[in-house]
């Protein structure tokens, strides 16, 4: 009943819903003993279906509770398990119901495993499939002190953009001079896919206000 209430809202709304995030629910293991490719399949079943009826053509895999390392794992060994999940269970699937996977590096304090986009690209190059692509978080390259400049030398393979101060706060009242950096990115590699705010609280009038100051900065 509440995914027929969404699917009745979204149009009501304006607005396309592009893009879906929190992929996995952290009882859906991705890494570890406790993952089963056979409870990835169900759950995507029905996660998809439901995208497909939102007309969604992203969906990211942030998911830090799902892919987090247990205790004793390396991130070698885990590199090589997320990797064969993504490709061998759910990247056929992506191609089933034609939506694109995007990595998101989680910064420290929410992750242990995959926190910048490197460590993001060692997966989207080990899965070597065009569905699975990455996601520049500004929240999480603030976090790891990540250079702006890394969105340029992944720009190939950059799909989503989260969009957000640090602590995510809203560019509302103006925007701050890392945030910027990223813009300016953007803007170099001449950025025209899908972004999005991810902010604490949030508020339509709010987000509005962020918008035009984003797309003013985005100009140049």
């Amino acid at each position: 009943e509440e995914f027929a209430a969404l699917c009745a809202r979204v149009p009501e709304t304006g607005l396309a819903c592009d893009v879906c995030c929190n992929m996995f629910p952290a009882r859906v293991r991705l890494t570890g003993p406790d993952e089963r490719d056979e409870a990835v399949r169900a759950y995507l079943h029905t996660a998809l279906e439901r995208m497909r009826a939102l007309n969604a053509r992203k969906v990211v895999l942030g998911s830090s509770g799902a892919r987090n390392l247990p205790e004793g794992m390396t991130h070698a060994e885990g590199v090589k398990q997320l990797s064969r999940v993504v490709g061998e269970v759910i990247a056929p699937m992506l191609d089933e119901y034609e939506i694109q996977l995007v990595m998101e590096p989680i910064g420290r304090g929410e992750a242990n495993f995959i926190r910048t986009l490197p460590e993001g690209m060692e997966i989207v190059r080990a899965v070597n499939h065009p569905r699975v692509t990455l996601l520049a978080d500004s929240v999480h390259l603030f976090t790891e002190r990540e250079p702006a400049e890394d969105i340029v030398t992944y720009a190939p393979y950059l799909d989503h953009i989260h969009l957000c101060e640090a602590g995510r706060a809203l560019p509302e009242g103006g925007i701050s001079e890392g945030l910027a950096e990223i813009l300016a990115a953007m803007r170099r590699i001449g950025y025209d896919k899908t972004a999005s705010f991810e902010p604490m609280p949030h508020g339509l009038e709010a987000m509005k206000k962020a918008l035009v100051n984003v797309k003013a900065a985005l100009k140049g």
